[in-house]
């Protein structure tokens, strides 16, 4: 997990809807619709009683971190207590306000858990599962079917090899990425269908990706068309400007993810 900054996350709570709307014109869903897409509910669900709390450990907490998670679950209408004591003390206010789920974040990982349930959800399987799913229906949003179709996945760690899952499971050929060679070798030959190609990719064969990496701009206006769709959600954005004005990139640094760690959560209850 890439340490997120005080920069990357400052406006989420202010620029919410706004972000909502770009979202829907994307895919045709809300962040929401796209999330239970992404874990398999297919029906709605209750909401839980959520909590979001700081941990101290490391390098301590991120500035509006807590506020920034709280503000997007309670975008889902979502109840949510942001503690305001830290670490153990943090769990147990939460535990004594009654909340069924928590949110937590340090250094290496960001996750949910369940308060008197085994629940358990990990930022970077429902990232890459979350806009595996927003690029499938950006694609079907544009006419396209995506089966048989290639899809190329940068990067080969836990949000890639999530969403390379998430593209077989669609039908789409995964075609894997990594600097580390071997890496993509081995997700690749745990999926059918999926074939993995040396770094660096060449990004302008290929019409739709997933950048899970966390490079910044090094997927350039030249490398895109306007057919092109990119789903980014590795930090900063792999995309230069150049590259978002002319293709569609759809980008957050924390929403969808965030979305799909709590659906994944309620899945597991309702199984």
């Amino acid at each position: 997990m890439s340490r997120l900054l005080e920069s990357d996350i400052d406006l989420i709570e202010t620029q919410l809807q706004d972000y909502e709307d770009l979202f829907i014109r994307q895919t045709g869903y809300t962040m929401e619709e796209i999330a239970q897409k992404a874990v398999g509910l297919t029906k709605n669900t209750k909401r839980i009683k959520t909590a979001v709390i700081s941990v101290t450990s490391g390098l301590g907490i991120i500035t509006g971190f807590s506020q920034a998670v709280g503000a997007i679950l309670r975008h889902c209408r979502v109840e949510t207590l942001i503690a305001e004591k830290t670490d153990v003390a943090g769990l147990q206010q939460a535990y004594l306000s009654k909340c069924g789920i928590t949110f937590l974040a340090d250094d290496c990982v960001c996750a949910a858990f369940g308060i008197g349930s085994a629940v358990h959800s990990d930022n970077g399987w429902a990232t890459g599962r979350g806009f595996a799913a927003a690029i499938i229906e950006a694609m079907r949003k544009q006419g396209i079917n995506p089966r048989q179709e290639r899809v190329l996945i940068i990067g080969a760690g836990p949000v890639g090899q999530a969403a390379a899952h998430y593209i077989a499971e669609q039908h789409a050929l995964p075609v894997i990425c990594d600097l580390d060679n071997n890496k993509a070798a081995c997700l690749a030959a745990t999926l059918e269908h999926s074939t993995w190609i040396s770094s660096p990719a060449p990004i302008h064969q290929f019409t739709y990706i997933i950048n899970a990496g966390t490079t910044g701009d090094f997927i350039t206006g030249e490398d895109v068309t306007e057919k092109t769709i990119i789903a980014a959600p590795g930090m900063p954005c792999g995309a230069t400007a150049a590259a978002r004005e002319k293709a569609t990139v759809i980008h957050n640094p924390l929403e969808l993810g965030i979305i799909t760690m709590y659906f994944n959560c309620m899945k597991q209850l309702e199984d």
